[in-house]
């Protein structure tokens, strides 16, 4: 199934790639019987689950065969190791449960990692390379996970386990690229930005000069923002509420003249590893 990523050369074919995931619609067996999930897909899925730490070893192993960026730097991998448990949860919770659900916070995460990947120099391509490494290495431990299910079903939980993993990295891989393709967009020029956008005549300013329209929090809370932070990750590392950080980002925005958390850590960090 992976395989035809490849032949995919640029960031606006890749959007066309979720939705071609999405049309080809669930295979047979998607959806588990009414009640509650077999024993047999219970303990697969608490397998594949048991597994999480030893796939990420070996897709971190495998990144690095391939020279990939996303194993560079520590902090890369960690951001990367992050998409790539979740995918993995996800396709467990929906090999026992019948039905994907996306973790809480993996929109906001993905689109904010799409946006970093921009200044963290790292080519769209090498997210959707990294999807088929993904998918390689987990085939062994799948494979012994499906094993635990009785012998008739195996076939269709083999097939909830494929198409699980599609919608999870092919919705991240939407996601990411969008924030990825925002990102790249040039600032409003002053002249036609709107007079109401407070200070945001400064939005093409090199980013140091764009820091110092910052306060102190507000400079801590974009900091956040750039590590793929969520609102209430950010509450808790600094310690004050989420409508505190909500009430920053605004006065961040509103200074900059920028309409998303993706423009602002453009605007303030691009050009800066």
């Amino acid at each position: 199934m992976m395989e035809f990523y490849f032949r995919i050369t640029t960031p606006r074919c890749y959007l066309a790639l979720y939705m071609k995931i999405v049309a080809a619609g669930r295979p047979r067996g998607f959806e588990s019987p009414e009640g509650e999930a077999s024993v047999g897909r219970q303990e697969a899925a608490r397998q594949l689950r048991a597994a999480i730490p030893e796939i990420a070893e070996a897709y971190r192993a495998a990144l690095g065969r391939i020279g990939s960026p996303l194993v560079s730097r520590e902090d890369i991998w960690r951001q990367c190791r992050h998409q790539a448990q979740n995918i993995v949860a996800e396709c467990a919770q929906m090999l026992e449960a019948g039905m994907h659900a996306e973790l809480p916070g993996g929109g906001e995460y993905t689109r904010l990692l799409g946006a970093h990947r921009v200044v963290q120099q790292i080519p769209v391509s090498e997210s959707v390379r990294a999807a088929d490494v993904l998918w390689q290495v987990m085939q062994a431990v799948v494979t012994e996970a499906v094993d635990q299910v009785e012998a008739d079903e195996r076939v269709a939980a083999a097939q909830t386990v494929s198409t699980a993993f599609r919608v999870a990295a092919g919705s991240r891989l939407y996601q990411g690229i969008r924030a990825y393709e925002e990102a790249q967009r040039p600032a409003v020029p002053e002249e036609q930005q709107m007079p109401d956008r407070g200070l945001g005549a400064s939005a093409g300013a090199p980013g140091a000069q764009v820091l110092d329209l910052l306060t102190q929090r507000e400079r801590e809370i974009l900091e956040a923002v750039r590590a793929g932070l969520s609102n209430r990750l950010i509450s808790r590392r600094l310690e004050i509420s989420e409508a505190t950080v909500k009430r920053h980002l605004h006065n961040v925005y509103r200074k900059l003249g920028a309409s998303s958390r993706v423009q602002a850590i453009n605007m303030v960090f691009s050009g800066h590893g």
